[in-house]
């Protein structure tokens, strides 16, 4: 099967990406859980959302850079978004911190991404690059407020509307990737308001695609 060559490159970029230092996890870490999310979604008999991967022998590294707290959110995420309540994501941001929460779950959203599309076409999900030495930058907004419509912190203004990017916002690193993401999968930010786009003649229209986005959101028990 051919991809698109820019949906391709957005694919790879974003496979480097997850080996770069963050803002608040090393690329060695980042990797490690990106490891465990590809666990959670390849997982024949998921562990129930109640439990934790950490607490499975073998299931992680012996000596795991991050924090197998961090393991045990990315696999929840990854593979049981749909019981995620408001109450266990103030648990999981007071133990990781609510802005590395961010980044992990940026990390989880890139690897389902890139892997479900490559399963879906019938290729082998690529291997992930070694790791980017360095230290996470630890880079912030200069004004990050609490939020309105979402639950995590955001860059000001708060969220007045209901966009689901504005959750990556306090984030810049993984705002960055999912852009460059969305711009290849679904279309570019500035096409958004046109309601006749169409990446090609021929090719879905724009209520066409609204359509598909709509229902693989129920599907995937996508509240937003």
């Amino acid at each position: 099967m051919e991809v698109r060559p820019d949906l391709a490159d957005a694919h790879r970029e974003a496979w480097e990406h997850l080996a770069e230092p963050g803002s608040w996890w090393t690329g060695e870490q980042r990797l490690e859980v990106a490891n465990t999310v590809l666990d959670a979604l390849a997982d024949a008999e998921p562990i129930p959302p109640w439990g934790s991967i950490s607490a499975v022998e073998g299931r992680l590294p012996i000596s795991p850079s991050a924090p197998a707290f961090a393991h045990d959110v990315a696999y929840r995420v990854a593979r049981h978004a749909g019981t995620l309540t408001e109450d266990w994501y103030r648990k999981a941001s007071e133990e990781l911190g609510p802005l590395p929460y961010v980044e992990l779950v940026g990390i989880v959203t890139t690897v389902a991404a890139v892997s479900r599309f490559c399963r879906s076409i019938g290729v082998d999900v690529p291997e992930f690059p070694s790791p980017v030495s360095g230290e996470p930058t630890g880079d912030v907004p200069a004004d990050v407020v609490d939020p309105e419509l979402n639950w995590v912190p955001v860059a000001a203004p708060a969220d007045q509307t209901a966009a689901v990017v504005q959750a990556y916002s306090a984030v810049p690193g993984e705002l960055g990737n999912l852009w460059r993401m969305a711009s290849a999968q679904y279309m570019p930010a500035e096409e958004m308001i046109d309601p006749m786009w169409q990446r090609r003649e021929g090719g879905l229209t724009r209520p066409q695609t609204e359509l598909v986005a709509s229902r693989v959101a129920q599907l995937r028990e996508c509240f937003y």
